[in-house]
Formats: C-alpha cells, structure tokens, sequence
C-alpha cells in the first residue's frame, strides 16, 4: 500500500493525504486554499478524504472561495 494518494474532486486536486509512520491513518493536506477546511484533518483510509472533500463541495454548491484569493486555483 502507498504511503501517498492524490485527492482529486470533479478533475481539480483537493489535496494529498500521507500516511503517519506511527499510526495507520492519513493526514489531509490541502492543494488549494478552497480545501483548507480539511488541512491537517486525519482519515483512516484515503478514500475517506476524499469524500470529505466531496462533501465538502456539495455542502456549499460550488467549491467555497476565500475572501480575497486570486482566481488561480479552478
């Protein structure tokens, strides 16, 4: 098993999720700043990420922007 999986929503990259060495879990680093809300957040399996960030995309319609963030990340 790897101990890095890419987090892809709708084709954009969420983030990456990496394996802790001491613990069988993955924690969440977000690509852009629209995927904040998930940094640092840990998950069992990769998978589990990325329904999160799923989730968090149906939660708000669209993906959430940050007040005063360039267009860069779409």
């Amino acid at each position: 098993m790897s101990d890095a999986y890419v987090v892809e929503v709708g084709g954009q990259t969420a983030g990456i999720v990496v394996r802790d060495s001491k613990a069988e879990t993955f924690s969440f680093f977000a690509a852009t700043r629209r995927f904040h809300p998930l940094e640092g957040l840990e998950f069992a399996e990769p998978y589990a990420a990325e329904r999160a960030a799923r989730q968090l995309v149906a939660n708000f319609g669209v993906l959430p922007r940050v007040s005063g963030a360039p267009i860069l990340d779409r």
